[in-house]
């Protein structure tokens, strides 16, 4: 027991570290935002549903608009009794310990292992405070994104592994991915790390024979499966309570049709960030009877009021913005009668479709060609903000100047934020509107720790800024080298992989930020963070064997002779 002690000294070392952040962590309090009816609010009025055993409740254009992994998660987490903001910082050590047991083939020693935990754990952006303290499924998309990523390095520094371990590995990493598409509409970040560990471990057991091969699709066959699970299990409750077998309407084929027909129109002013000018509409009106049904909400009243464009453009322009159309388009489909359940919403959207890509088909409409999805056509207006905020962009993401970890107070009266305090099982910070006050002088008293994390993330947000640099300095020149000595190493593959889905991860909320609406919160950036973590870790593991050690060895090859005449 002393033994297997000594040799795994860094678990205990790590458990504590862990358990001191965890401690600081306890100081910040949820941060509520009851009107946030598109996320936060949405996701407990989901969980409150579920907890009553009424699935999602009452159909409506928002019930299945986004993944429904964490409304899911937050049920759970109500019926096992725990403090949520706790159990989601848990939830990301786990996934931590994931990637470094996962890493243990190219990391042995105790000391570096406890180092790679610690930079992990440490993120700063687990702990900052205006974004990351709201409900948002950040929560659970960045664990279950280093799950996912985990198992694919422990597969490939695993290939000899016996068989047993290896269909765990696969197994576990299929059912996060499964779990991991169900919490956001846009997870197609995570595939550059499926694709690239696949073409390697491909390559590498072509060559090794046929018995390889068969195991090799075989765990492929396994992941398919487990990530499939989770999304058969929710169609099959969405077809049991709503007669409709699928996750999220919002990704449905016939929504994106519609969408993407309304923006086909070229009709009126083309101004950068408006999907939908009223030229448009008004031309569209008398060619397509479904989208008629949707004039009294769309030009006037509520829906109108709340989601036409006010900041960039006169407010007597009328313009719906990219970002915002779709939701004002669910919002008027569901006045006009067409969202009682996911099927009728879903055929009244295919009927819009056809109506008006029949007329820009055949001339009625002046349009573009055929076009399917939320991106906006192409202005100038893009590229500009693309070639100015490019480096505003990239050195937030890395340097995080927007760093806070003072929680903004909750908004909401008692009635509105009653959901968080029920669900939660956990402290709010105070909204001025509310009486409720739980342990009222506990955020004074947390002054210190609120201090201390403070103080943390300053003293490392700048370090590991430089690590991202330098770390992605030497992957360059192991590339390079890799490539010209045609002998690449796993690390610096697996390095790739993760700092191409970082890329992807932070290319997608850039095209958000310079097409559609600013996205520079943190919030934005939690999800990349880790990854460009993973990325500096496994860089310098492979620096380490490749130069280092080597190094170490051929001084001592030279000097031991020296040593021995010496003595």
């Amino acid at each position: 027991m002393i033994a297997w002690i000594r040799r795994n000294w860094w678990w205990f070392a790590g458990a504590i570290l862990a358990a001191y952040k965890l401690s600081l962590l306890r100081s910040q309090h949820i941060f509520a935002i009851s009107n946030a009816h598109h996320d936060d609010g949405l996701f407990m009025k989901l969980a409150t549903h579920v907890v009553r055993g009424e699935w999602f409740g009452p159909y409506d254009q928002l019930t299945l608009s986004k993944g429904p992994a964490y409304p899911l998660f937050i049920a759970v987490n109500f019926w096992a009794g725990l403090p949520l903001a706790l159990t989601q910082q848990l939830l990301y050590v786990a996934g931590c310990v994931a990637v470094v047991w996962a890493l243990k083939p190219v990391i042995q020693a105790g000391w570096a292992r406890f180092l790679a935990f610690s930079f992990l754990v440490y993120n700063p952006l687990t702990y900052e405070g205006e974004t990351m303290t709201r409900l948002l499924r950040q929560h659970l998309t960045v664990p279950l994104a280093l799950l996912v990523i985990a198992g694919v390095i422990a597969l490939c520094l695993r290939r000899d592994a016996g068989r047993p371990i290896r269909g765990f590995w696969a197994l576990a990493t299929g059912a996060a991915l499964g779990v991991f598409q169900l919490t956001r509409e846009e997870g197609i970040w995570i595939a550059p790390m499926l694709l690239l560990s696949g073409a390697a471990l491909t390559a590498v057991t072509w060559r090794e024979g046929k018995i390889k091969r068969i195991e090799t699709g075989g765990l492929a066959v396994l992941i398919l499966v487990a990530s499939a699970v989770p999304g058969w299990w929710i169609s099959a409750q969405n077809r049991a309570h709503y007669g409709w077998s699928g996750t999220v309407d919002f990704k449905a084929e016939s929504f994106a049709d519609a969408v993407g027909a309304l923006s086909r129109v070229k009709i009126g002013p083309d101004w950068g960030y408006v999907q939908s000018n009223p030229e448009a509409r008004a031309a569209i009106y008398p060619h397509s009877p479904a989208f008629d049904e949707l004039r009294p909400h769309l030009e006037s009243g509520p829906i109108a009021d709340k989601w036409m464009e006010t900041e960039k453009h006169p407010t007597d322009a009328r313009f719906y913005m990219t970002g915002w159309f779709h939701w004002a388009l669910r919002d008027a489909i569901a006045a006009a009668g067409h969202a009682t359940n996911p099927q009728a919403f879903i055929d009244f959207s295919e009927r819009l479709a056809a109506e008006v890509n029949a007329a820009c088909d055949d001339g009625r409409l002046e349009s573009v060609g055929p076009r399917s999805g939320f991106l906006p056509r192409w202005h100038e207006d893009y590229g500009v903000a693309m070639r100015a905020e490019w480096r505003r962009y990239l050195g937030e993401a890395m340097n995080l100047t927007r760093f806070e970890t003072i929680v903004p107070g909750s908004t909401g009266s008692d009635d509105e934020i009653r959901p968080f305090v029920d669900l939660s099982y956990d402290n709010l910070s105070p909204a001025p509107r509310a009486t409720y006050f739980h342990k009222p002088d506990q955020i004074e008293l947390n002054r210190l720790k609120i201090d201390r994390l403070r103080s943390i993330s300053n003293g490392l947000r700048g370090k590991f800024e430089v690590l991202f640099w330098v770390a992605f300095g030497l992957l360059v020149v192991r590339v390079v080298e890799a490539t010209v000595r045609r002998t690449w190493s796993w690390s610096t593959w697996l390095a790739v992989a993760v700092l191409a889905t970082a890329l992807a991860e932070l290319v997608i909320n850039f095209l958000v930020h310079t097409m559609a609406f600013e996205n520079l919160s943190p919030a934005a950036f939690a999800p990349a963070y880790p990854l460009l973590q993973i990325m500096t870790i496994l860089v310098f593991a492979d620096v380490a064997k490749a130069w280092i050690q080597p190094g170490f060895k051929l001084l001592w090859t030279r000097f031991k002779p020296l040593a021995k005449q010496a003595a």
